[in-house]
C-alpha cells in the first residue's frame, strides 16, 4: 500500500468561490465549555477572536489549545493579539501581520504573559 505524503495532497482552493464572505467573531468565553461553539465557528470557515480574561490561565491554555488544534486541523493559523486574545483563522483568509507567528500551533499562555506587565 502506497502512502501519499501531505505535501502531494491538493488542497481546496478558497479563492475560486467567489460567494465565500468572510465573517469576523469577537466572542468572550466564561467558561471552557463555550469552546464547543467557538470551534464550530471556526469550522464553518469564520474568523473567531477569543477573549480569554475571563479565565484562569490554566483554563484559558487548555481552551487556546482546543482551538489551536481545530484551527490546525483546517490548515488554517493562530494569532496571539493580546495576554488573553487570540485570532484563530481559517486556511481562506490571509492575514498580514507585522508581529510573527506562533513557532508552535498552540502557544504557551504562561511564555506569553512575560510579555505584558502586571
Amino acid at each position: 500500500m502506497k502512502t501519499e505524503s501531505m505535501s502531494s495532497i491538493p488542497r481546496f482552493d478558497w479563492s475560486a468561490n467567489q460567494n465565500l464572505q468572510s465573517e469576523v467573531v469577537v466572542k468572550t468565553i466564561n467558561a471552557v465549555e463555550e469552546t464547543r461553539e467557538a470551534l464550530q465557528l471556526l469550522q464553518s470557515r469564520k474568523v473567531v477572536i477569543l477573549v480569554l480574561d475571563q479565565l484562569t490561565t490554566d483554563k484559558a491554555q487548555r481552551v487556546v489549545d482546543w482551538m489551536a488544534g481545530g484551527t490546525c486541523a483546517i490548515d488554517g493559523q493562530t494569532f496571539w493579539i493580546s495576554e488573553k486574545t487570540f485570532m484563530f483563522v481559517p486556511n481562506q483568509v490571509e492575514i498580514k501581520s507585522q508581529r510573527s507567528v506562533p513557532s508552535s500551533p498552540s502557544p504557551c499562555l504562561k511564555d506569553i504573559s512575560k510579555d505584558f506587565p502586571s
